[in-house]
């Protein structure tokens, strides 16, 4: 078997689907420490962090054939995050039905009231970090209208850009957003099924 050290992330992921169980060591070892730093930053346990990224990487060698991975940090950061944050979730309900605090029926919603929040704060995040990779006039023309709520009209004067440009960067970073809730959504449908 070849050193696989030096492999890039792309040739890497065709040696996984191939089967290649050097190829999953080396994403294992490559992004290991990586991923569990970032589910110890949401945990704040090693133990929980390590199981969450064991769980990930597993998951990932067991789909590796029907996986479609553009950029393999990416989707292994996003998978370490939706796993961590269905786990807080499962731990709190856990936690309040052996309290006793909860019936079964308010432990169902309060479940689903933590898991909606949960997912919404990780939508929040995954949503900053896709603006965040716009290119630059067209991530300063969203953030401008999205978070401060100013008009074309106000952007325009604001970046010294005609308004037709403002709603082409508008036009730019929308698309961009819509791509990755596509890619999103076809990667929590692999990730949950």
């Amino acid at each position: 078997m070849a050193i696989l050290s030096k492999t890039n992330d792309s040739d890497l992921l065709h040696l996984l689907k191939d089967g290649r169980e050097d190829a999953f060591t080396e994403i294992y070892n490559r992004y290991w420490q990586q991923l569990v730093a970032t589910g110890y930053y949401y945990t704040r346990s090693k133990e929980a962090a390590e199981e969450i990224v064991n769980d990930v990487l597993m998951g990932l060698w067991l789909r590796r054939a029907s996986l479609e991975i553009n950029s393999l940090p990416a989707y292994l950061g996003t998978a370490v995050k939706f796993a961590v944050f269905k786990a807080m979730a499962r731990n709190k309900k856990r936690n309040q039905v052996l309290g006793g605090q909860l019936s079964d029926d308010a432990a169902t919603a309060a479940h689903n009231d933590t898991e909606q929040h949960l997912d919404a704060l990780f939508m929040d995040e995954w949503l900053r970090g896709v603006v965040e990779q716009l290119p630059e006039k067209a991530r300063l023309v969203f953030v401008f209208s999205r978070e401060e709520e100013l008009s074309i009209k106000e952007i325009a004067g604001k970046m010294d850009l005609s308004p037709k440009s403002v709603e082409y960067h508008m036009t730019k970073a929308l698309k961009a957003i819509r791509d990755s809730i596509r890619k999103m959504t076809i990667f929590l449908h692999s990730f949950l099924s």
